[in-house]
């Protein structure tokens, strides 16, 4: 028989996307390569694993034995979607149980030729009932934090494991920044307080948010964390025909190039492919095979990584997983969530019972100042807000081990939909009473995710001493930041109207993909209307990158932007608000300055602030203007050192190759100034 090997080479390919509805990308194999390169310990305790494995063989008593693993999640979250029920955690655990028990209702739909090599591997997996501590647990705890977005190994500090000698960690995230739905580390590469699975929420079990197709990618992480490749090896490539000579070391799994599509009848090595393995990438996936049992039980007999310990009668009475049914009601940890926090009178709120640590609540006390009704015992109750203020939440729990209580202070910021400033209205965020008066509808203010969101500085102003300002670069990829304008009263003789601001922002690289999102909202900010989008080179008003430290945009870096509202959507309204929302694509800073709604003073004053196109960015001999602007207008062209290189003036018409207007001999990045009247384009091109 082939020996059980290890199969983890120091050069993986990169990351493969699936394609189908529900495929995962794993990122196992990219993770485990990088510590290993990096890490020559980590290649020690994996050489003498390998030693193990290749001596191990498992006693006839020890056959029968029934592995069964302590498993806690943690739950980084931010009050979205990513904070999963308890209920969703429970049933992955049933899904994972049912896997590897051989369980699964499915198997009868294993192809003839797999039926005898579909293996009960004998593990079992059961949430913890005692922490590290010997405290009561459910198995589950919850962090607050805004890592949960595009995570990684900075979860793994923010939540820290707990040992991994007496546990499987489990971290679930909204969104990993690789773009995987999970990853695991093989055992040995990575020590205490690394040790584990990342996944994101959605691949977490078949109810929830998670849904039957993607509910065993815990299934399949497990086994990485218990030493299994992919059927054709450690890369995450399946696909290619170099695959056939890679294999993962496990003598019943046949030789495959690997599959994403649920093709049964596949022969791609010289045999039949097992398609309906855990271990692969297709969606039908129902089994794993007696080898894999048996490497899988091997490595719960090795001391790398402790996980010899786990499953030991100690273990499992110190985690109190050996008898969980006679575990002890825990602590309840009172909290909540609701839909909206600003709105209208007559706001409606339904508020969402997350009290976590505990299985058992036995009562729910809520009080809603100002709210119909001012009290529930309901788990989730609806609250109809009918009179303009901010008001206070308070729930409070009980259950036989005690009860908590969660308050906040200004939950919910209800304004008379009538109230407002007038029409032309016009801020360059001067004012020493800044941002204004918050029990009222003239009040700004933010809806911040990440460490600092917007503020109001005086580093930079297109007008006056003050701007809006937010550093993209210190916030986390994918923090989505916005600050909020005082209500403005608008009516259907208000129109046509347009709303204009000025924005100055610049990329550190070429690839950075900030975004600016400007929605406007016609019932007091509960809900929002997008109106204006822009990211990347198109946002850039500078005149070069700034690679390093933070942009302070001189007078000529800011560009006037300006959007109509269109009298369809918004003449119903009796004011409406402005967001100002800014995406974190780890860029460089951004400013906002002069903000104005105001009535258009005619036809060329709306052609003067149509959009300018300018393509392909990237161009040899032919880079087309289109605009529908006429008239004379200044091209300038400038080095990313700000030398100026040409000052041209030319005819808007149309659409235009104006290459032929540029100096020959154009190599590399320059950026192009279009000045027309009051607007001016910035726009970064690239000579080939």
């Amino acid at each position: 028989m082939r020996k059980l090997l290890l199969t983890i080479p120091l050069i993986f390919g990169m990351f493969f996307t699936l394609s189908a509805q529900n495929h995962f990308e794993c990122s196992t194999p990219e993770m485990n390569r990088i510590e290993l390169e990096s890490n020559p310990e980590a290649r020690e305790r994996r050489a003498r694993l390998q030693a193990f494995i290749d001596n191990y063989s498992e006693s006839k008593a020890d056959k029968g034995q029934v592995y069964i693993i302590p498993v806690v999640f943690h739950i980084v979250h931010n009050y979205g979607e990513e904070n999963i029920p308890y209920e969703q955690v429970e049933d992955v655990i049933r899904v994972m149980n049912e896997d590897y028990r051989k369980l699964n209702p499915d198997t009868t739909y294993i192809v003839d030729e797999f039926i005898s090599l579909a293996a009960d591997t004998r593990i079992e997996f059961r949430l913890a009932k005692k922490d590290p501590w010997g405290n009561c647990t459910n198995g589950v705890t919850r962090t607050v934090s805004y890592a949960t977005n595009s995570a990684g190994e900075n979860v793994k500090d923010i939540a820290p494991g707990w040992p991994m000698a007496s546990y499987l960690n489990v971290w679930v995230v909204r969104s990993i920044g690789s773009g995987a739905a999970g990853y695991s580390y093989y055992p040995g590469t990575v020590g205490d307080g690394r040790d584990g699975i990342v996944v994101t929420h959605s691949y977490v079990g078949s109810i929830g948010t998670g849904s039957a197709g993607r509910s065993r990618t815990l299934t399949h992480e497990a086994g990485h964390w218990l030493n299994l490749p992919h059927p054709w090896g450690s890369s995450n490539e399946p696909g290619l025909s170099s695959n056939c000579d890679m294999d993962d070391g496990i003598a019943d799994t046949p030789n495959t190039i690997g599959h994403t599509t649920c093709a049964l009848n596949a022969v791609t090595c010289g045999s039949l492919d097992n398609v309906q393995n855990y271990m692969d990438y297709s969606y039908c996936t129902h089994m794993f095979t007696h080898g894999q049992g048996e490497m899988m039980r091997s490595i719960l007999n090795s001391s790398i990584n402790d996980r010899n310990n786990l499953w030991t009668e100690e273990n499992l009475i110190a985690t109190g997983t050996l008898n969980p049914d006679e575990a002890e009601i825990c602590a309840a940890n009172a909290d909540f969530s609701y839909d909206v926090s600003h709105g209208c009178e007559g706001l409606t709120v339904q508020f969402t019972d997350l009290t976590f640590g505990t299985d058992s609540i036995s009562q729910h006390e809520w009080t809603f100042p100002g709210g119909n009704p001012e009290t529930s015992t309901e788990r989730h109750p609806t609250v109809v807000y009918e009179t303009a203020g901010e008001y206070a939440v308070e729930l409070s729990v009980t259950n036989p081990a005690g009860n908590d209580t969660k308050s906040i202070a200004r939950a919910i910021s209800v304004t008379r939909a009538n109230d407002g400033a007038d029409v032309p209205f016009y801020d360059d965020l001067e004012a020493a009473d800044f941002p204004g008066n918050h029990e009222d509808a003239s009040n700004y203010y933010s809806v911040t995710e990440g460490n600092t969101g917007w503020l109001r500085t005086d580093n930079a102003a297109n007008s006056g001493d003050k701007s809006m300002f937010i550093d993209l670069s210190n916030e986390e990829r994918g923090m989505f930041n916005a600050f909020v304008t005082p209500a403005i009263q608008v009516d259907s003789l208000s129109f046509p109207l347009e709303a204009g601001f000025k924005v100055a922002y610049s990329q550190q690289e070429e690839n950075n993909m900030d975004v600016l999102k400007v929605s406007v909202s016609k019932n007091c900010g509960e809900s929002w209307i997008l109106q204006y989008y822009k990211s990347g080179s198109q946002l850039h008003t500078a005149y070069n990158l700034q690679p390093w430290g933070t942009f302070y945009p001189t007078q000529g870096e800011w560009r006037g932007e300006t959007f109509q509202l269109n009298e369809s959507i918004f003449s119903d309204a009796s004011s409406i608000r402005l967001k100002f929302e800014a995406l974190s694509r780890e860029g460089n800073a951004m400013y906002i300055d002069d903000i104005e709604i105001r009535t258009p003073t005619g036809k060329d004053d709306k052609l003067q602030r149509e959009s300018v196109s300018l393509y392909p960015t990237s161009f040899e001999n032919s880079l087309y203007l289109e605009t529908s602007l006429r008239g004379k207008a200044l091209l300038s062209l400038h080095n990313v050192t700000g030398q100026k290189l040409m000052e041209q003036q030319i005819n808007l018409d149309g659409k235009q190759n104006i290459a032929g207007l540029l100096p020959e001999n154009l190599q590399g990045l320059y950026i192009l100034t279009i000045e027309h009247a009051d607007q001016k384009s910035v726009i970064r091109i690239h000579a080939r």
